[in-house]
C-alpha cells in the first residue's frame, strides 16, 4: 500500500526559483533565497541564501539587497 504525504509548500517574498526545480512538500525557502535550476530541495532553505544539487545543498550566503 502506498501513502502519498502531502503538505504545503512555503516560497517567502523575494525567493527565486530555478527551472526544472523540485521541491518537496513540507519545505519553506525564505526570503530572498535562490534555488538553482535543476535542484531537488528536501529541507527548509534559510533565507538570503543560495542553493543547488541534488539534493539541495548550501552553496553560499546572498547579499541581502
Amino acid at each position: 500500500m502506498n501513502i502519498l504525504k502531502t503538505a504545503p509548500i512555503r516560497i517567502e517574498a523575494g525567493a527565486w526559483i530555478g527551472a526544472n526545480a523540485t521541491i518537496l512538500p513540507g519545505v519553506t525557502v525564505g526570503t530572498g533565497a535562490i534555488v538553482g535550476a535543476g535542484a531537488v530541495v528536501t529541507k527548509n532553505v534559510a533565507p538570503h541564501t543560495l542553493v543547488g544539487g541534488n539534493p539541495a545543498k548550501f552553496i553560499k550566503a546572498v547579499a541581502q539587497a
